[in-house]
């Protein structure tokens, strides 16, 4: 007789049809102090209307089509003692208020705390504005539906709790990850926005003869975290991999980038896109710590591909090694679940006086917008911020725990260095990251890339927490994993 782990390979293949009559659960494995396992999963549409604004640049974007339709994607567990829930929107950045009334409703209708209700955003440039970034700004009633639509996902994931397994594991993929930031010969980088030198450059000249090294690390691993019914059925998988995004899409087109064609590809792989199963399957994809990662290698010339072709193959690549490492996941029916959640009030880098005269100067000259040139650009980033923003951000660290399975959170375009530093101390392991998590804070470098200066430490909406914010997010995130140790 065939064992139930070879049952259940031969089902993800597909080579069951989808017939679940040959599947034989191994005995259930309960465990002292833990509660058995229920799971549900479900997504919903948060397709914007045409004309919209796009997120994702310095100027402003109008979505004109829609190449393929954006979702919110849910999983819910419950134990029997605590009830958690994740969810990830296709959207380049949520800001709290948006996650804030999403949480309201969830924990009203679904009886989970708000402090076990993970939320968070890909980070894909084709989506509306749900925040005012750049010179995108947010349709409010676009703001209101995706509240609602994130509630909805979370909710249905509830409503679809079953008995149920999980297992997790790590695979490695490094060949899609780069670091973007670059030191540079001596006099080839050109001036920064505000008329200062940097030390390193995002996204030099792919092939560029004047890059000397890469200013930072990688992080290859995927993290991979999947949950099946008792017989065996696939229920959702999640993954965890710190890759910005893909890009190349066609021109206003709305697209939940290489994250939804991963979820796409996986399901392929498993034999589990076949659209009458229901509950369908759900795939989800986080981004894990990559405020500082790219899949471009600028060590080789740059190459032309056609629209979504490099999304498809990044995502193809991901998917491949992320259905290899979840065919050796062993699975078991009891898990401690845990949840914990730090509020942090960090500094804000405002613009002082001279900057706002300078800027007020800049703009008269150059006339109403919008804006092309970088200058321009950030100088009405420092006139709003000098009109807005307060001297602190109140900003939310969240932890996770899944049996031995630790996950962390940070509110913004986190550093990989960040992601990197935390599973090295983490109590759990292994431990996966979610990053643009509960909150929207702009990206967030380390110190020391800080002192090296580059895009994502320019002052503006995109790049505003004080330079020592890393560390204390870092610690915080250690904190709320050692308390569910």
């Amino acid at each position: 007789m065939r064992s139930f782990r070879a049952s259940r390979r031969q089902f993800l293949a597909g080579s069951l049809g989808g017939s679940f009559a040959a599947l034989r659960p191994r005995p259930a494995r309960a465990a002292p102090g833990r509660g058995k396992l229920r799971a549900g999963a479900a997504t919903s549409n948060i397709t914007p209307r045409l004309g919209c604004s796009m997120a994702g640049g310095m100027t402003d974007r109008i979505a004109v089509e829609v190449h393929d339709e954006l979702h919110v994607r849910a999983l819910a567990l419950d134990n029997g003692r605590t009830r958690l829930a994740i969810a990830v929107a296709d959207s380049c950045a949520v800001p709290r208020e948006i996650f804030d009334r999403a949480k309201q409703m969830i924990s009203e209708q679904g009886s989970i705390p708000i402090s076990n209700i993970l939320l968070s955003a890909t980070h894909t440039h084709t989506a509306p504005a749900a925040a005012h970034l750049f010179q995108s700004r947010p349709d409010p009633k676009y703001q209101d539906f995706l509240a609602l639509r994130i509630a909805d996902a979370v909710l249905l994931a509830v409503h679809r709790l079953e008995p149920a397994r999980i297992g997790w594991g790590v695979g490695r993929e490094p060949r899609l990850v780069f670091n973007r930031r670059y030191f540079m010969k001596p006099g080839t980088i050109p001036p920064n926005p505000f008329g200062g030198i940097d030390r390193v450059q995002m996204n030099p000249r792919p092939g560029s003869p004047d890059i000397v090294k890469a200013a930072g690390a990688t992080d290859p691993e995927v993290g991979v975290l999947a949950i099946e019914s008792l017989d065996g059925r696939p229920i959702a998988v999640l993954g965890s991999y710190a890759l910005h995004y893909v890009g190349g899409e066609g021109p206003g087109q709305i697209s939940a980038d290489y994250f939804a064609v991963w979820a796409r590809s996986l399901a392929r792989l498993a034999g589990l896109d076949r659209g009458w199963r229901f509950p369908p399957f759900v795939a989800m994809l986080g981004n894990a710590c990559s405020g500082n990662i790219n899949g471009v290698n600028f060590l080789q010339p740059p190459q032309k591909h056609p629209p979504y072709e490099q999304m498809q193959r990044y995502a193809d690549v991901l998917a491949a090694e992320s259905y290899r490492t979840w065919r050796e996941i062993e699975f078991q029916d009891a898990v401690e679940l845990g949840a914990s959640i730090e509020e942090l009030n960090l500094g804000v880098r405002l613009p002082n006086s001279a900057d706002v005269v300078a800027a007020r100067k800049l703009l008269a000259d150059a006339g109403p917008g919008p804006y092309q040139q970088r200058p321009q650009i950030y100088a009405r980033e420092t006139l709003l911020l000098s009109e807005g923003y307060p001297k602190t951000a109140q900003t939310f660290v969240q932890a996770l725990r899944i049996g031995s399975l630790g996950i962390a959170t940070f509110p913004g375009e986190a550093f990989v260095e960040m992601g990197l530093e935390v599973k090295a101390k983490s109590p759990f392991q292994p431990t996966f990251l979610i990053e643009l998590a509960n909150d929207y804070r702009g990206y967030i470098p380390t110190v020391e890339n800080h002192e090296l200066g580059g895009y994502e430490t320019w002052r503006a909406k995109s790049s505003y927490l004080e330079t020592h914010a890393a560390p204390k997010l870092v610690a915080a995130a250690l904190r709320q994993l050692s308390r569910l140790a």
